[in-house]
Formats: structure tokens, sequence, C-alpha cells
């Protein structure tokens, strides 16, 4: 991976995500009401497409064998570095370890609510998540820019989504589980958010172009390699109730925003056109609020 402006503060990010929040947790097992999760479902009237909603966002969290293998692919520590450059990588593999953790915890979270709301048949859900986890995943973007970009967006995409799902069940241990989950990814946008600020503040006129294509190109993971993903799609959308992945874009616009309104004449760095070019861009893929 080549060394950008993306990675320069890259330590001081990693070692303040770790330790605001290193001290936060949950035990999937004890902090959940899953012996009445049965009963409450029942009670809630949960509908089908709600429960495949949460089956959807458990497959995608599942990925996480595959997500982080690339993660470690794309920062690992080799003899074709430099030292700057490995030191780097290793700083961010301390954040990427624990980013694993948690997201796999999220994996584990949904499939135990799936496993005990009495809806879905044990050893069918076991093959549905073999089978789609067995599938390759390769990251899409190798360059740092792009791939920090990309992240921030499908975190915060990830956020609202489960954000919107929560408001729209009342079934109480799914609302409980869900809480935890929104609140991490708010926590992983705000990490890779800080980042993306530093290459915007840094960026030449390649790298906001590489932003851009990153925005016109970007999808939620595994979009084109989950079975039947369209379907799952405006399932999800139907039990979240407000979800619509493109207000990602929104976040990214004030990302851009902020750089702007900090700079100075005095400093070096793009150009206010071309800053200005990459925000008109993310607005108009930002979809328009009704009412």
């Amino acid at each position: 991976m080549e060394n950008t402006p993306a990675l320069s503060r890259l330590e001081q990010h990693v070692s303040n995500y770790l330790r605001s929040y290193d001290h936060i947790g949950y035990n999937r097992f004890e902090d959940f009401e899953w012996a009445t999760l049965k009963d409450s479902v029942t009670e809630c009237g949960m509908k089908d497409y709600q429960i495949g909603a949460v089956e959807t966002a458990m497959l995608v969290e599942d990925h996480i064998p595959g997500y982080g293998s690339e993660y470690i692919r794309l920062f690992m520590v080799h003899e074709g570095r430099t030292d700057a450059e490995a030191w780097q990588c290793r700083q961010m593999l301390h954040f990427v370890f624990r980013w694993v953790s948690e997201e796999d915890r999220h994996a584990h979270c949904l499939e135990l609510w799936l496993r005990n709301c009495g809806r879905r048949d044990p050893s069918a859900l076991t093959d549905l998540m073999v089978s789609e986890c067995k599938k390759p995943y390769i990251a899409p973007h190798d360059n740092p820019t792009q791939l920090f970009t990309y992240t921030a967006l499908q975190e915060k995409a990830t956020q609202l989504f489960y954000s919107c799902l929560r408001q729209n069940v009342e079934e109480p241990v799914l609302r409980a589980v869900l809480a935890k989950l929104a609140q991490d990814e708010a926590r992983h946008c705000h990490f890779f958010s800080q980042i993306v600020l530093d290459a915007l503040r840094e960026a030449n006129a390649r790298s906001l172009v590489q932003m851009k294509d990153t925005l016109e190109q970007f999808s939620m993971p595994l979009a084109m390699m989950l079975d039947n993903y369209k379907r799952k799609a405006i399932q999800m959308k139907r039990a979240a109730r407000g979800y619509d992945f493109r207000e990602a874009m929104e976040h990214f616009s004030r990302l851009v925003k902020q750089v702007m309104d900090g700079r100075t004449t005095s400093r070096g760095g793009p150009g206010s056109a071309n800053l200005q070019d990459l925000l008109q861009f993310a607005q108009q893929m930002t979809p328009e609020k009704s009412g």
C-alpha cells in the first residue's frame, strides 16, 4: 500500500480511539434477555420481513472474516515496506484487530437473536451462514484514500440502518441489540472520518478525483455477492422505514464543509474550487428530504 497523506496522523487517531473506548464493551450472552425472546417476538407480532431484515444484516456482518483478512492484507507489515510505512501499518492493525472483534460481536449478537427468536430453523440458518461466508471477499479499494472514504461511508450507512430499524420495531431485545450496534458503528465511523478529514486537508487534485470516484461507485458490502440481494435490500428498507444508505453522503458533505470552513489562504492544499466540486457532487448523491 502506498504511503499517502491520509495516513500521516494515523497513529494518533488509533491511540485516541483505543484510549477513549478500550473500556467499552458488552457481554453478548449475558447482557440481553435471550430467554424471554421467543415469547417477546410473538407478543410484539414481528413480521417475516422484519426478521428477514435482521437475517440479511447478520449475513453482511458475518462476512467479517473476509473484511478483516482484506484489511490485514492491505496493512500487513513486510520487508517491502519502508520503516515508516511498516510502523504506520502496525499502528493501523491495533485498530483493525479491535474493529474486527467488535464487528464479529455484531454478527454474533444478530445470530443469537435469530437463533432464539423461534422463527428460524437452526440447521437451515447454519447452512445459510456457511454458504454465504465461504464466498470470497475483495476490498473495493486498495488505495488508502479511497478505502478510508468507502469505509467511513459504509459505517455511517450501517449506523443509520440500525437506528432506523430500531425505531420501527417494538421487540425489546432486538431494540437493545440494535442500540449497542448503532453506538459501535458511530464510533467506527468517527474513526474513519478523522482519517478522511486528514486526506481532504492534504489532498491534491488526483486524490480528490479518487474520492469522487469512490462516492460514485459506492455500494454496501456484499451487494454483488449475497443471493437475492435486491429482494433482501427492498425488505430491509421496508423494515427500517426512513432508511436510505445514500444519506451517508450527507455525512461526507459535512466533512468537506468542515475542511472548507477551516481553510485559510495562507496554507497549501487543494484549491477551493476543487473542494467545492467534490461537495456539490456529494450533495447531488444525497437523497432529497421529503416534507
